[in-house]
């Protein structure tokens, strides 16, 4: 049965669309903030397409404390991250 003759407004319509959006949204957000931050993984690539001397780009020591050789120089800013 289709009924022709009943209109519903726009901004009723609008106002319904909104609320139906949200209430969704909202269920979902909630165990997101109740959760402590998990540090972010990250991981990045280098290309080179001409090869590097591997000698001058690896660590002699293994770990956190490692020294920077010279071409790795400009990186020791950012150690801790």
């Amino acid at each position: 049965m289709i009924i022709n003759k009943k209109s519903l407004p726009r901004r009723t319509f609008l106002r319904g669309m909104g609320v139906t959006l949200a209430l969704p949204m909202l269920d979902a957000m909630t165990p997101a903030l109740s959760a402590a931050a998990k540090p972010v993984v990250r991981l990045g690539f280098v290309y080179v397409p001409n090869g590097i001397i591997m000698n001058n780009w690896t660590p002699l020591a293994e770990g956190a404390n490692f020294e920077f050789k010279a071409t790795m120089k400009p990186l020791e800013a950012f150690r801790e991250h």
